[in-house]
């Protein structure tokens, strides 16, 4: 009889709280629901778009209003903005701590934990996300037609002559016959 694979318990294995310490406290944070989450990783991909210089759509603007700035601390936060609030946390540390929160939900413990170990300031991009962003930025670029090279290096064009004097007047006539290739000399 066949068995069916089971996955460990969910729990098991996330970080279900994370824990920051401030002026000698440590502070409990708790993940976000899924759909605070997922809006947190449309709140990231706006930033990385208005930092690549790239359109963003009226929808995303309003996900970055200024009411949605105001909610973002105690919505990342939790019960700990209270918590931060009540023991007279400067605005440095909650934005510091907040944005440690968000890094959490989006990206995971390592960036949050790199972004608090530096004091709060994002870190320069290695040399491989330097690669990547270069790359995602001229995507675009690489359909777009090559410019014309500068060289000196020309083909002369044909200079267009004027009608009635294509050639020599070739008999006693007076008509003119085109010259061609084949009868100059």
């Amino acid at each position: 009889m066949a068995t069916t694979p089971q996955l460990e318990e969910l729990g098991d294995f996330l970080d279900p709280v994370l824990q920051v310490q401030y002026r000698g406290k440590k502070y409990q944070i708790q993940a976000v629901s899924a759909e605070t989450g997922l809006r947190f990783q449309k709140l990231l991909a706006v930033g990385i778009k208005a930092a690549q210089q790239q359109n963003i759509d009226a929808a995303s603007i309003e996900l970055v209003s200024d009411a949605e700035e105001r909610g973002f601390y105690e919505e990342v936060l939790g019960d700990t903005y209270d918590e931060l609030m009540d023991d007279g946390a400067t605005t440095n540390a909650l934005k510091i701590i907040g944005s440690t929160a968000f890094l959490w939900t989006t990206q995971g413990f390592d960036s949050a934990k790199a972004f608090w170990d530096a004091g709060g300031k994002p870190q320069a991009p290695n040399r491989e996300q330097r690669r990547t962003a270069t790359r995602t930025r001229t995507a675009a670029a690489a359909t777009t037609k090559p410019r014309a090279s500068r060289s000196t290096t020309t083909t002369p064009k044909a200079k267009p002559q004027a009608k009635g004097t294509s050639g020599q007047t070739s008999s006693s006539t007076g008509t003119a016959s085109k010259r061609t290739s084949k009868n100059k000399e």
